[in-house]
């Protein structure tokens, strides 16, 4: 019976809805209901779901690389609260997880690279189709016992990373230490590399690429085709002096021949790699000290590669961003003596564990830790300006990461100190196109299949919502696409429309109804609006069962608007909107309100999200 009550409810709300005209609900009792009257052909019409996209089907159009420039800190960068969660141990087979990296393989296969404890022990990998089911994990360097000058030992490995090579293979690098030996044993200690040909399933057996001490090693394949391992280099400063007084900088060996070999093979003392970034600090005990660590690399849209760091200020004990820029294949060396390279910023803001990569319309993302949680900015094509911090999980450990999986999206993980590991799926909004479309506002989503450009909201509660436009001759459409597992009738979708002067249009739809305030200026109250008298048009269609608490199976809602263009001034074909969600998932819960553009204000459009007329 219930199922059957769902879709009366489903008819009663798709017959009412019509255009302009606000919809009738019906709550319908799903107990004792007589079931002879309901269940024949003749009396139920054919009733197919809504079709409700989800983010992840839309934003499908190919734009240009960097096509974002100049907009870049007015795009946001939205969690999926529906694909965010913790991966506890038990989750993966009682493996612990600690500096977790995600790494896309293709459109459908990607891999987990971690260690399993907080200072290193055995790397492992788990797979995945989906980014939320993972499988078992698989052993890619296993944590082995040793014998150092006669002494027993372990040898550990720990901080991987990985890439995908041109020719398909994935290439896994890793730090090793002598655990014991670690201190004083330069030699005990280096990078190693391992290779899979079955999307992570299998590995070959470790191959030492780098002999000394070090720690954090990044791989990157270049355009060139040359693969770059970067790492903190501290060997060859424990070397002159003594561990206590050791310095860091970035060291790096390359492969010019798909990782076979690689330059400069560096296999004993004095242990010096190619340092390709390294940064003076001052002075310990009359022992010139120099930094930049936990190196990240990536190579921007423009061909340069960024290659970011935490450089530490030994007056204040902070760790800060550095970024230095290559765009010669690295021909200089920097050296042992000196601060390098001369394209570089230093010392940009607070930040530890740094992480980044770039979407193709050209925001950078950059990730890192610091004061006990995991944050994340967005900067501009150039890796150059970054925008504020946005705080993604609080009480997490160290060493996250980003990688970023699609044009629209990007996976970010972090490890918890009780070895867990934290992953959310992330949506990018900017600018979208609002293609030349006339949709007939009956909840019939397909009309809109050659306009996939979209903005998402759901980052704090199982309630989202993807947002388009279009626009005709007379009007500008929205289309809202609402995923809700419990809809009640505290819902709501509010669109903010600017009128291209100095006020702007609040639309706020209900499950049936639509109220229309207008502002004329920032000193104006807001005045209510007749939607009709407006020329305004909309639809709501609900697919679920309205304030039906025990059920988690409603599908969503659908809202269409239809706004007159002779209400506004378009300047340039480009209008400025702002859309929320309000959910709330039983009769007295916690009132949810999510905003597209949750740092700007009401008062300025700066900030508002954006859509082109086309």
């Amino acid at each position: 019976m219930k199922k059957i009550a769902l879709l009366l409810a489903c008819v009663s709300v798709l017959c009412a809805c019509g255009t302009g005209t606000p919809v009738e609900t019906t709550n319908a009792d799903t107990t004792a209901q007589p079931t002879e009257e309901v269940t024949t052909a003749q009396q139920l019409p054919e009733l197919k779901p809504l079709e409700i996209h989800s983010i992840s089907q839309l934003n499908t159009t190919e734009y240009p690389l960097d096509s974002a420039a100049g907009e870049e800190m007015n795009s946001t960068l939205v969690a999926d609260f529906r694909k965010t969660y913790t991966l506890d141990p038990g989750d993966m087979g009682g493996v612990k997880a600690y500096y977790t990296r995600i790494k896309k393989i293709d459109d459908s296969n990607y891999i987990m690279i971690f260690h399993n404890t907080k200072y290193g022990g055995s790397i492992y990998c788990m797979r995945s189709s989906d980014m939320i089911k993972w499988s078992a994990p698989v052993t890619v360097f296993k944590q082995a016992k040793i014998t150092v000058k006669g002494a027993s030992d372990n040898l550990k490995y720990m901080t991987p990373d990985a890439c995908v090579l041109d020719d398909g293979r994935i290439i896994a690098v890793t730090s090793f230490r002598a655990e014991h030996a670690y201190e004083k044993e330069i030699g005990e200690n280096g990078v190693a590399v391992s290779y899979s040909s079955d999307m992570g399933k299998t590995w070959t057996e470790p191959q030492v690429v780098y002999v000394g001490t070090n720690w954090e090693p990044s791989v990157l394949q270049a355009d060139n085709g040359e693969i770059y391992i970067y790492f903190t280099c501290t060997a060859p400063s424990i070397l002159l002096s003594d561990f206590d007084h050791r310095s860091s900088g970035v060291g790096m060996i390359r492969s010019t021949d798909n990782g076979k070999t690689w330059t400069p093979n560096v296999t004993g003392e004095p242990y010096i790699p190619q340092y390709v970034m390294r940064y003076y600090v001052g002075v310990q005990d009359g022992v010139k000290k120099y930094n930049d660590q936990m190196p990240v690399a990536v190579q921007l849209n423009n061909g340069t590669i960024a290659l970011a760091v935490e450089t530490y200020n030994f007056s204040s004990g902070a760790y800060k961003l550095s970024i230095s820029y290559n765009n010669d294949g690295y021909k200089e060396d920097v050296g042992m003596d000196a601060t390098g390279p001369a394209d570089r910023q230093t010392n940009m803001f607070n930040l530890a564990g740094p992480y980044i990569g770039q979407f193709d319309s050209g925001e950078v993302l950059l990730t890192y830790h610091w004061s006990g949680t995991f944050r994340y900015r967005l900067g501009d094509c150039a890796a150059k300006n970054f925008g504020d911090a946005v705080t993604l999980f609080d009480g997490v450990g160290h060493w996250g990461a980003a990688e970023i999986t699609s044009s629209h999206s990007a996976a970010l993980t972090i490890c918890t100190e009780e070895y867990s590991a934290k992953v959310a799926n992330m949506y990018l909004n900017h600018r979208i196109n609002a293609n030349k479309l006339t949709p007939t506002l009956t909840a019939n989503t397909s009309e809109w299949d050659n306009n996939t450009d979209a903005i998402f909201l759901g980052a704090e509660s199982q309630a989202q919502m993807a947002v388009r436009v279009a626009h005709d001759d007379d009007y500008i459409y929205f289309l809202g696409e609402r995923l809700d597992n419990y809809v009640t009738d505290k819902d709501k979708a509010v669109v903010y429309i600017h009128d291209g002067n100095t006020g702007y249009y609040q639309m706020t739809l209900t499950n049936d109804n639509i109220a229309v305030e207008y502002r004329k200026s920032v000193s104006s109250d807001n005045e209510d609006k007749d939607a009709a008298a407006l020329g305004i048009k909309y639809n709501v269609a609900v697919d679920g069962q309205i304030n039906d608490i025990l059920s988690d199976n409603d599908n969503g809602i659908v809202y269409e608007i239809a706004f007159p263009k002779s209400l506004i001034e378009i300047k340039d074909n480009e209008i400025n909107y702002r859309v929320k969600l309000v959910n709330r998932d039983t009769e007295k819960g916690k009132t949810i309100t999510e905003d597209s553009n949750p740092s700007a204000g009401l008062k300025d459009t700066k900030g508002w999200a954006k859509a082109t007329l086309k």
